[in-house]
């Protein structure tokens, strides 16, 4: 069956020598067999499309034919580079391993776009790869044509007489939401890569170019006011030099390398308020990390909130650790770094025959702050240098089926004042994907931890969030203060349906030892944790009279500690649809049941939760017109007093195809009746909540404005303001009780001794780009950063107040023009 696919969906290049006029390209046979892929799948698409490949001893060229009957109605919008738009839109899909899992897919829409992507595990895709390639784009009275020009160099394969590739082209009809494609790709199918045809008759037995470099230079200033902190200065210039590199050590393997690299063009994080146990998880911006992350993937849990996984790239230079221990006082101040300096890092990926291959290694420097008290100088310091290190290797089979390995490794030279962080920490897992009949798969991984400190820093890993040993009724495990050191495990196994027309589902089991942990190097929640999830999508993919396509999913998750109370039971329904108008909506409902929360004291006896139900929604409408808008609702409450409310319209306004405005706000109203406010201890632990009234407002501004596709300006700003008021404090004293009342009693909170739990935090953070790129792989830079803060309590939310409050605190500008120039030998 797959071969004789593959024998229909055949198209061959053609050697070319000298410029490519239009007698020559009229001699290369052309393929026109284009297939619907949506609307309507399988179906013969509205409009023609042709393609004809060409190549010579450096390059493939691509030559799209996009007839269209209406050519005054052809859709085009001038955007930045790789940022997608609902116009028309030609791809390029080149699976130059051949594997049918991995391809590099590069596009262009009729105002000359680029778009490049790196797609991995055959359905995945890597939006921040980018590459050094050219197209040009024409328009006339039958439609529009690309021509697409990419270096063997940029692609990574072996060259060989006769060479054959995995290859799709696709086209996006923009004002009719269509997408038609080379070979049929089909939306019922398991995957994408594995969907494509061929194109053979290349011959290629020279290598193309192995290195790139791309050195660069910064030049940065910094102006704030040192609000009587003698150890800062209201201007500080600054500079560095750098270099990034790639070098192909094979056909198939790619080292990249950065010294001194700096991401002063990265947005920054948006402002959050965290009452959990749990810490924060940020996305990865910075380009180094980012690109090609696909090969360092390996995820433990889904599940629940962000990803957790072995490999979580912001811990290499991460904010400083050590900034407690600082000492505090009236006439001590302190200067101290944002983040860990990274002195360099270098990353190879590819493939070598059957296996998938990354590895990874980073150093970061010594981080001290300097502090000032009364009058005495010192230097402190609050981050070790460290040293960090990951390796991925998967065996691939021709079925889509893997097998693979992952470690890390994270070694820190410890100095006097961080002895609370351990000194090594090491992870190693195997995963396996194991495919059969085509769409049904058996997934899991089993993974081991192991973390080796002095006592201290394993007595402060054993009493974390993640770990809490500490807890009165843990009956699993036990605290040990002389430990040296920390194991665990963690495994899931699973079997799901991962293709079909109507129907899909996962059913997976999930374990985390009490010991497991994996934060040194990657990002975990919590362990000590056994859950289960199912989960069934039925679906549809074809129009009818009143939609696109529609869905169904429902969830079941269960969830126990290893002493066998149940943390954890929720059932969720929630459906989906695109419309015929291009408007989609969808709604779910979580349904919450008792359960036990052995976090929420924070080392405190697990307490009951009543059952917390919520209904969420979201509208949005069609983005090809001038105006559209998104919006997304969630509600929710148990009925005994805590309750809550989320509201996030976003509307965007295109004034002309080169400018997007967006203006989003988030507003959030949450009710607490037993809201964590801390422990006391005087002669016993006092596990103290408290009533919670808070309210969150936030506005995210950006403008997005393209001068060509080369040269572009992005505007982002986040105004944010989140107040809450605590009262009505009690204490825990039936911690498991069925009854609500009697789980608590009330309790005369002295807020002078043990601390004003109250908050108000205010914050304004801005960032502006202007990018340039001046020739291909060569870019200029020019970024101007604002923040903001003010945590000034009272709380309580007052609009008026609080925005002027945001404004009237000092400002730390960044300025920054950082130049690279790109070089291929």
């Amino acid at each position: 069956m797959w071969s004789a696919l593959l024998a229909v969906a055949l198209a061959n290049a053609v050697r070319v020598t000298g410029p490519l006029s239009e007698e020559v390209w009229q001699s290369v046979p052309a393929v026109t067999e284009f297939v619907q892929r949506e609307p309507t799948d399988g179906a013969e698409p509205s409009q023609r499309t042709e393609f004809r490949v060409a190549y010579d001893s450096t390059t493939l060229y691509v030559r799209v034919r996009a007839f269209d009957r209406e050519p005054d109605k052809i859709v085009s919008y001038l955007t930045r580079r790789d940022l997608m738009s609902p116009c028309d839109w030609i791809h390029i899909l080149i699976d130059s391993y051949h594997d049918r899992r991995t391809a590099y897919e590069f596009a262009v829409n009729p105002s000359g776009v680029k778009v490049d992507r790196y797609w991995y595990n055959d359905n995945n895709r890597d939006d921040s790869w980018d590459a050094i390639w050219d197209v040009s784009v024409s328009r006339d009275g039958q439609g529009w044509t690309a021509e697409f020009r990419i270096p063997f160099s940029q692609l990574r394969f072996t060259p060989s007489e006769s060479t054959t590739f995995g290859f799709a082209i696709s086209r996006d009809i923009g004002r009719l939401n269509e997408v038609s494609s080379w070979p049929h790709l089909p939306r019922s199918a398991s995957g994408f890569v594995s969907s494509f045809g061929e194109l053979g008759s290349l011959s290629m037995a020279a290598s193309p170019k192995r290195l790139e470099l791309a050195p660069y230079t910064v030049a940065n200033l910094t102006r704030q006011r040192p609000e009587g902190n003698p150890l800062l200065k209201s201007s500080k210039p600054d500079g560095a030099l750098g270099l990034d590199m790639k070098y192909a050590l094979t056909p198939g393997l790619t080292l990249t390398a950065t010294m001194n690299p700096d991401f002063g063009q990265v947005e920054a994080d948006p402002a959050v308020v965290n009452l959990t146990a749990f810490e924060t998880y940020f996305n990865e911006r910075r380009p180094f990390f980012v690109e090609g992350s696909g090969n360092f993937d390996f995820p433990l849990d889904c599940g629940d909130g962000p990803c957790s996984g072995l490999f979580y790239s912001r811990r290499i230079g991460r904010a400083p650790q050590g900034t407690d221990n600082l000492p505090s006082g009236d006439n001590t101040f302190t200067d101290v770094p944002a983040q860990s300096t990274i002195l360099g890092a270098a990353k190879l990926t590819g493939h070598a025959g059957h296996y998938a291959i990354g590895v990874m290694q980073a150093v970061t420097e010594e981080q001290e702050a300097r502090v000032d008290a009364d009058g005495i100088f010192t230097r402190q310091p609050v981050e070790p240098t460290s040293s960090y290190t990951v390796g991925r290797v998967r065996r691939e089979f021709a079925n889509q089926s893997s097998v693979g390995v992952m470690f890390t490794s994270t070694n820190r030279r410890v100095a006097d004042g961080l002895s609370f962080l351990p000194e090594h920490a090491n992870a190693i897992g195997t995963d396996w994907d194991v495919r059969f009949k085509k769409r049904y798969s058996v997934t899991g991984y089993l993974v081991g931890s192991d973390v080796k400190g002095d006592p201290a820093a394993i007595g402060n890993l054993q009493q974390d969030s993640r770990h809490y040993f500490q807890r009165p009724d843990i009956t699993s495990e036990t605290l040990d203060l002389t430990r040296t050191s920390l194991s665990g495990a963690a495994g899931m196994f699973a079997i799901n349906q991962i293709g079909g027309e109507h129907l899909r589902f996962t059913s997976n089991y999930i374990f985390k030892s009490p010991g497991f942990d994996i934060n040194a190097l990657g990002y975990q929640r919590r362990a000590d944790q056994k859950t289960t999830y199912n989960w069934l999508q039925i679906r549809s993919d074809k129009p009818n009279r009143l939609t696109r396509w529609r869905m169904i999913n429902f969830n079941v998750w269960r969830g126990w500690n290893f002493d066998g109370d149940r943390i954890q039971a929720l059932e969720n329904i929630n459906a989906h649809a695109l419309w015929a108008n291009n408007w989609q909506t969808g709604m779910g409902v979580n349904i919450g049941h008792r359960a036990l929360d052995d976090r929420v004291t924070r080392g405190g006896p697990a307490l009951l939760m009543n059952p917390f139900n919520s209904v969420w929604h979201y509208v949005n409408t069609d983005n090809r017109h001038r105006v559209y808008f998104n919006y997304f609702g969630v509600y929710g409450g148990d009925g005994l007093g805590s309750r809550f409310r989320d509201f996030e319209p976003e509307i965007n306004y295109r004034p002309m195809p080169a400018i997007l405005l967006t203006s989003g706000m988030t507003i959030n109203r949450s009710i607490q009746d037993a809201q964590w406010v801390g422990t006391v201890t005087d002669s016993s632990n006092h596990y103290v909540f408290g009533h919670m009234n808070q309210t969150t407002v936030s506005l995210t501004e950006r403008v997005n404005y393209t001068l060509s596709p080369n040269l572009s300006l992005q505007l982002y700003a986040q105004p944010f303001v989140s107040a809450g008021d605590y009262g009505a404090f009690k204490q825990v004293v039936a911690a498991r009780a069925a009854g609500y009342d009697d789980r608590f009693a009330p309790y005369v909170y002295d807020i002078v001794a043990n601390g004003d739990p109250n908050f108000n935090v205010k914050s304004f953070r801005t960032t502006n780009v202007l990018r340039w790129e001046y020739r291909p792989g060569s870019t200029l830079f020019v970024v101007w950063q604002q923040a903001r803060e003010n945590d000034a309590v009272p709380g309580g939310f007052q609009f008026g107040r609080d925005v002027s409050g945001i404004f009237g605190a000092p400002p730390r500008n960044v300025f920054l023009v950082k130049l690279s120039y790109w070089l291929n030998y």
